[in-house]
Parts: C-alpha cells; structure tokens; sequence
C-alpha cells in the first residue's frame, strides 16, 4: 500500500475491462438474449448468419468496454477525490473526501481468481453508491479507504483546534496539533463457523425460497424435463392428503433451510468487525469478500432487533445506520457483542438504560375503528357475492384489536440526558435509539384524532432523512410529553458542539 500514489492518474487493472463486458451484457437481460437467440435461429435459414450477428455483438460490447476502461481513471488530491470517465464525450466527477461515508470493499468470486477487488464510496446524501471502480488492486482500495479515513480524522483535529482545544492553549505559538498517531485495529467481534449456520437457522423458513423464484415461471417445462413421471393423484380419494400434503410441506421447509444456510455461509463467512483508528470496518464472506469502513462520527443510529427465531437461540441483530444508504449490519450478536457495538455508536456515552414511558392505549381504538370503517361494508357487499361466508371478514376486527393491544401494551419509550430511544414489540421486538445531539430537525404533529385527545407525535429528523435510519417517530403520546421531547433536543442540538455528521 505504501506504493500506490493516489496524487497520480490511477487506472483500473485491464482485466476491468472484462467486468465492463460482462455487465453490459448482463444489462440486456441473459434471459432475453437467449430468446432472442432462439427466435432468430428458428427464422433464419443459416446459422451462420446467426452466429456473425453474436459476433458483431460481441465485437461491440468489447470495444465499449476498452474504450470505458482506458477513459477512466482517479486521483485523490487536495481533499478531493476526482474521477474522468466517459466513451464519447468527457465526464468528470469530484468528490470532497470529508463526503465519503464509507469506502466499502468487495471481492467478488471472479475477482478473487484474478486477485483483484471492487470498490463502491457512498457520500453522505445520497440514497445509492456514487461511483463503483469495478476492478482495481487490494493495495489501491485500501489506500482509497485510508485517504478517506485519514482526511476525516485530520478535519476533525483541524476542527477542534479552531473550537478551542485546551491542548492547544499549552502549546501556545509550538504550531498545530499533530495529528493522533495510527493505533492497530481491534476486533470487536468475530463469529466463527457455528455463529453463522445459527444465524442461518434463525431466518424465516420459507425466505430461502426466493432463490428459486425465477424458476417457477418454467415450471411446466422444468416437469417435463424430469426422466421420471409423477404420480397422478385421484383428487376424488383424499387419503393420500394425510401423507402426502405434510411430507411436501416438510420437504419444501427443509429446502428453504439448506437454501438459507448455504446462503448466510457465503454471504457472512468469518464475519468480523473491526475498530480501526478512524471507524469500523465489516469483513464477510466466502466466495465473495466485502469489507465495509464506516467513520463513527458518521452513525446516526442504532437498531437492535430479535426476532422469535433468534430468541430460542439467543442471538440479535444490530444495524449501524449511516448517512445515505450504507448501513452497517451486524447479525448473529450475543448480549455482551451488542452491548460492545452499541457502546461504540452512542460515542461511549450511557444511551436511555430505562425505558419505562408508553404511548396512549387509544392507539388500539383508532386502529379498531379504522379497520371496522372498512370491513364492515365490505362484508356487506360482498354477502350478495359469497353469502353468509363473508361474515368471515369482519373477524379481521377481533383480529387487529387483539394485535393492536398487544404491540401497543408492549410499546415503550425513553429519553436521557443525550439520548432518545424507542421499544418496539409483537413476537419478536426492535428498538431504535439516537443520540439527540445528531438531530437536524425536531415536529410536534397532531392528527384530527390525536388534538380531541390531548396526543400527539413527535418526529425526529437525523441527518439521513425520513426514510431508513434517517428519523425516529413516537406516536399517541401526552401532547406535554412531545412538546418536552422537542424542546430537550433542541436544546441539546443547539448546545452540543461536536461533530454529528
């Protein structure tokens, strides 16, 4: 890494152009150009006339990708990161290195036989990776996931002494902070090869399934491939529905599991957390490696969540929330893992311990109300369809009061000195916690239903915006609770100096 000058023109291996290649491919659909094929070899009177159109085909996407991979280089100068890109007309692209959220890593099973690696940077406000280098070498990559790295901590050292760092008062005219030393990275944690086919066993059961998606559109045709023909069952005899519907159902169930955990084993193989001098990084995978750094600073919230399955194994799963769409996820966490990452999020500071407010049990009549509104017409209507079978729908009622009363009587919140936290809970539980000072904006909101009933909601606004992990809403509330919610974080917001983004 020491090698690589980031100051100079750099250029992907000239093996991206290959990866070029085949994603322009791939952007036309394989399963179109494989109809496509069919359709003209069935109408053309030569092969060979077939063959020269794949050809030229072929002939295109592979100068598009030269030309593609010969126009594209970066540097990384003056704080900027600047891309130059472009086949027929010059694109040029620079990005604040103080921007980038995270430098994510990732090496994909073609790349590692080539031995090279893909980098994405995401930049905060933005909802989707800014540019991807698709194949360039390890040392380059951490050399750009180090700039970054290293620009944010110098700014932030930069910024402390502007603010009045008292060190800089005992050095007096002795010159600028240096800046803090590089410590070694320390492994929070890392879940060996048990952790994983858990996290594997602890997933939806039929979620697996949807690796098989695509193949139930050919279903009729993947039959008839079989050498052997299925049974034909006499639905007039229905004995065979006491052995054959339930070892279906087991043998789709034990499908999806294998399905999950070949998936959870190549996906999060030796999955590992780093605390690096600047943030954290993820490293996971099998066939393909990604690593994920994330500056701290940067994390808006944190969200620990168990589902029913991972209660019967004592597993939970946190996510990192950035700026943008980058988060970073860590499932398969024992009690002491979460409490070592949420630590790290909160910035070392305590967070809510107690959660011990709860939202308006009105929230389970208005959810009533409002389903009863809809399901009794259209019970109604549909009586004169169905008969007396549609009466069945008006138990959806019953239903939602039941559900309702259960998550609103296990719903409860908290806010502490610089902190704000919510519980959320049916079978399985999620809770959502802030640090207020990384607050952007703050409402008090009431709704037509909530002001004749003194409620009201509250909405926090982090830097992330209103969608992901971007906000965090408390509904049905004591108006004189929001309205001390809002002016708690306001103050904290406007007081706090440090750095939140």
């Amino acid at each position: 890494m020491g090698g690589v000058n980031l100051a100079e023109p750099n250029r992907q291996s000239p093996l991206a152009a290959v990866f070029l290649v085949i994603r322009g491919v791939r952007s036309f659909g394989i399963v179109q150009i494989v109809v496509a094929g069919g359709f003209l070899l069935s109408q053309s009177p030569s092969i060979w006339l077939v063959a020269l159109g794949a050809a030229v085909v072929v002939l295109i996407s592979v100068v598009i990708g030269l030309l593609s991979w010969w126009r594209y280089t970066f540097t990384v100068k003056d704080g900027e990161l600047s891309v130059r890109k472009g086949v027929l007309s010059a694109n040029n692209l620079t990005v604040p290195l103080d921007r980038v959220q995270t430098v994510s890593i990732e090496q994909k099973f073609l790349h590692r036989i080539v031995k090279l690696v893909q980098v994405s940077l995401d930049t905060a406000g933005a909802s989707e990776a800014e540019f991807t280098i698709d194949a360039v070498s390890e040392d380059v990559a951490l050399a750009l996931q180090r700039a970054a790295a290293d620009y944010r901590r110098d700014t932030a050292v930069a910024r402390d002494a502007a603010t009045g760092d008292p060190l800089v008062d005992r050095l007096g005219d002795a010159g600028p902070i240096p800046a803090p030393l590089p410590r070694p990275d320390e492994v929070v944690l890392q879940h060996p090869p048990g952790r994983i086919i858990k996290m594997a066993l602890t997933q939806m059961p039929f979620s697996g399934l949807a690796v098989l998606a695509p193949l139930f559109a050919f279903g009729e045709d993947i039959f008839g491939w079989l050498p052997i023909d299925l049974p034909e069952v006499d639905l007039d005899v229905g004995a065979w529905l006491f052995w054959f519907v339930p070892v279906a159902i087991l043998a789709v169930v034990l499908a999806s599991v294998i399905l999950n955990l070949i998936s959870t084993l190549l996906r999060d193989w030796n999955l590992t957390l780093t605390k690096t001098d600047v943030g954290l990084r993820r490293d996971a995978g099998l066939l393909s490696r990604t690593s994920v750094a994330s500056s701290l600073v940067r994390v808006q919230s944190i969200a620990t969540s168990q589902t029913i399955f991972q209660k019967w194994l004592g597993l939970y799963h946190v996510t990192l929330h950035n700026i943008g769409d980058a988060d970073v996820a860590v499932p398969g966490c024992d009690e002491t893992q979460v409490q070592l990452v949420r630590d790290l999020a909160l910035d070392d500071g305590d967070g809510v311990e107690v959660l011990n407010r709860y939202v308006s049990s009105q929230a389970v009549f208005k959810a009533t109300r409002n389903t009863a509104f809809f399901m009794i017409p259209l019970a109604i209507g549909l009586y004169f369809v169905l008969g007396w079978w549609s009466l069945l729908f008006l138990l959806i009622i019953p239903i939602t009061w039941a559900t309702t009363r259960r998550s609103v009587r296990l719903q409860r919140w908290g806010i502490d000195a610089d902190a704000v936290a919510d519980h959320q809970e049916f079978l399985g539980w999620t809770r959502k916690e802030v640090l207020i000072r990384k607050t952007n904006s703050v409402q008090v909101r009431q709704s037509m239903f909530e002001r004749k009933r003194g409620l009201a909601t509250v909405q926090i606004s982090l830097a992330g915006g209103l969608l992901g992990g971007g906000s965090l809403s408390i509904g049905m509330i004591p108006l004189a609770e929001a309205q001390a919610v809002r002016d708690r974080v306001l103050y904290v917001a406007e007081t706090d100096k440090r750095a939140f983004m």
